[in-house]
């Protein structure tokens, strides 16, 4: 394989303690580099408003998470251009303001310019596109 499918990935995190409002998904990215169905390495953010932070590649099977909503491939990354796309996403701002309702979904839309202008990303993937096809339908 010369690359990696590149997809992201949602996943349900449940509602809210105090209003019991369910919580907006997670997003990840995802890097299919095994052979398994699933089998590959997730970047995301980890922690909760106001205390994210990135903490690089992980290796997972995104298939054995009881909480996947949905995927959707959005390009590929060459193998030599690897530790290219995880500079991008390790570049990328975190807001550390608890009140800004920041999360997750803002930081990988960001992090999907600099994928995109860097041709990992499709150009049909445009950011709302994305956010449409992701969207939290009920």
């Amino acid at each position: 394989m010369s690359s990696y499918p590149l997809f992201i990935a949602t996943y349900d995190r449940g509602e809210r303690w105090d209003d019991g409002t369910e919580k907006p998904f997670h997003w990840a990215f995802f890097l299919k580099t095994g052979n398994t169905a699933g089998e590959g390495l997730a970047f995301q953010l980890r922690g909760m408003p106001g205390a994210f932070y990135y903490s690089g590649e992980e290796r997972v099977n995104i298939n054995k998470s009881g909480s996947k909503k949905e995927e959707l491939e959005i390009g590929a990354v060459p193998q030599n251009k690897y530790a290219r796309f995880k500079q991008l996403l390790a570049a990328a701002p975190i807001t550390k303001d608890e009140s800004s309702k920041w999360n997750c979904q803002d930081w990988s839309l960001k992090v999907l310019d600099w994928l995109r202008e860097e041709g990992f990303v499709e150009e049909q993937y445009q950011n709302n596109a994305i956010q449409y096809w992701l969207r939290e339908v009920k």
